[in-house]
């Protein structure tokens, strides 16, 4: 019993150190053929910056989720889009609305691709 207790104390001591946001670099530089000079530079791990993107267009399909659906949109430009909505993932949960094939729609939210289909995780509905 006491074993497993000190492993799961290292494992979690070694958790906590992994997930550090912060990485130390140190750089040596020599001068002169003498002196040696170290500094410590502290660089934050880079998050990729998100695109925001606003569509508008013709839903083509519906695609029911745990707590809102996908709606396929297609644009006057005859692009494609799966916008995801739900509430938890929208800026103000009160703008939620359902929709149905045919209806037009406008969203603005964060913009990926998955494999080759564009994505959009919907934050405002407009």
């Amino acid at each position: 019993m006491k074993k497993n207790i000190l492993v799961l104390v290292a494992l979690s001591g070694m958790m906590t150190l992994i997930s550090c946001e912060k990485k130390i670099e140190v750089k040596t530089e020599i001068k002169d053929n003498q002196e040696v000079v170290a500094t410590d530079t502290i660089v934050a791990n880079e998050t990729p910056a998100v695109e925001t993107k606003t569509v508008e267009g013709k839903v083509v399909e519906i695609t029911p989720g745990k707590d809102g659906y996908t709606a396929k949109l297609e644009t006057a430009e005859k692009e494609h889009y799966y916008v995801t909505i739900s509430h938890s993932n929208l800026t103000n949960h009160e703008q939620y609305k359902s929709v149905n094939v045919g209806e037009t729609l406008k969203v603005t939210g964060d913009f990926w691709k998955m494999e080759n289909d564009n994505q959009i995780t919907v934050r405002v509905i407009e």
